[in-house]
């Protein structure tokens, strides 16, 4: 199956209303790429802004359903990962709600149990921000593949 054939809830732990990825709209071999509309009902949008904590979940998100689909393609069940420490975060701007951005996540490496992957996040074509994010995954599954 391709990424965007999956419900995003099969393949992420995140649950409404703490969605911030719509779908998952690829899935290679250390890159992949989700979009997401701003909604102004989002908790992480405040006003009519996505919040800089919203940017950095959506990141998070986008790596959850990329490593969710690498594990259900691989027969293995969906984990939860936390986290860990961001590095060199830079934000241009904050994405207006309606809008609709594209984060992509390129897996840099896995060290000490933490995954590394790079995150950056576009909208209309424009550099929306950019960042390092280390996630550390659970050692036990939690939702189980079908």
């Amino acid at each position: 199956m391709e990424p965007s054939d999956y419900d995003i809830l099969d393949l992420i732990p995140q649950r409404r209303p703490m969605l911030m990825i719509d779908r998952l709209v690829h899935a290679g071999e250390k890159y992949g790429e989700g979009v997401f509309r701003v909604r102004e009902s989002n908790p992480l949008c405040l006003g009519k802004h996505l919040s800089e904590a919203g940017i950095l979940e959506c990141i998070a998100q986008t790596a959850a359903a990329y490593t969710g689909y690498l594990r259900l393609s691989a027969k293995k069940d969906v984990v939860r990962g936390y986290i860990g420490s961001v590095k060199n975060l830079k934000i241009h701007f904050l994405p207006r709600a309606g809008d609709e951005i594209r984060v992509g996540i390129t897996l840099q490496d896995e060290v000490l149990g933490f995954t590394i992957v790079t995150g950056r996040i576009e909208c209309l074509g424009n550099l929306v921000a950019e960042c390092e994010i280390r996630i550390l995954l659970e050692e036990h599954d939690i939702i189980p593949s079908g």
